[in-house]
């Protein structure tokens, strides 16, 4: 893949193309863009491009959608809640479109493992396909219910992104290793009080409850000022952490 931008575009292509492009900004050869990975280019406009390797951000805003993904904001802060370390053997409950399957991937790296679960089939090809387009192979996905899927290895991490997270404590509590962390992604009120009593009855301390408000701002020569428009409530994260010592 390779990432063609300058101050007012941005897209990503394949690393070879057969066909010149036709942009609004002009004509790149196509003997021209397959010659360069990383470098300058210019349209027959004389208008001068960059071409690069795609960061993970890119891709994450090119990824196929299915379900809707859980945003940025609260991608990172699921993965610093749960500790994320190079190496970790991580679950996804309700992998969805995938999205934060890949972002967990990304910090685990090669000697960790996400284990992606999700239950409807056609969510599981958008799955595999995001996961094709970053390119990692320390992501397995496996559809079928959370109540269905078991694992002789115990997890370093949990996330969950379910409707229901508290039909499957027990599953939770026998998948993942005792002082290791486990996340909630909910949408509602009345599901927290209900996960609450039923995670911290299986032996989990619920550490942090979190709604994160995420507000922009314009700065430039004229102005610096918030933005008129924000990204409120998305979700509620759940912070628990097992602790089994009795």
């Amino acid at each position: 893949m390779k990432l063609l931008i300058n101050n007012s575009y941005k897209k990503i292509y394949s690393d070879k193309i057969d066909q010149d492009l036709n942009i609004s900004e002009g004509v790149i050869k196509k003997e021209e863009y397959n010659s360069i990975t990383d470098g300058l280019i210019k349209t027959h406009k004389g208008k001068n491009f960059l071409i690069k390797n795609p960061d993970f951000k890119d891709l994450l805003f090119s990824i196929k959608r299915g379900p809707q993904i859980i945003t940025l904001k609260d991608a990172g802060f699921i993965a610093s809640n749960l500790g994320l370390m190079n190496g970790f053997r991580v679950l996804d409950c309700g992998g969805g479109s995938g999205s934060i399957s890949c972002f967990f991937a990304n910090i685990v790296g090669k000697k960790g493992k996400v284990i992606s679960v999700e239950k409807n089939e056609k969510f599981c090809e958008i799955i595999k396909s995001n996961v094709k387009l970053f390119g990692f192979e320390n992501i397995e996905v496996i559809n079928k219910d959370l109540s269905e899927y078991s694992s002789k290895k115990l997890f370093d991490a949990i996330n969950i992104d379910l409707p229901n997270p508290w039909d499957y404590s027990n599953k939770i509590s026998s998948l993942l290793k005792n002082g290791s962390r486990l996340t909630l992604y909910i949408p509602n009120t009345t599901q927290l009080t209900h996960s609450q009593q039923d995670f911290c009855a299986k032996g989990f301390k619920l550490e942090h409850v979190f709604e994160l408000i995420l507000r922009e701002w314009d700065v430039n020569d004229l102005v610096c000022h918030p933005k008129f428009d924000m990204l409120g409530h998305t979700g509620f994260i759940m912070c628990f952490r097992k602790i089994m010592v009795e």
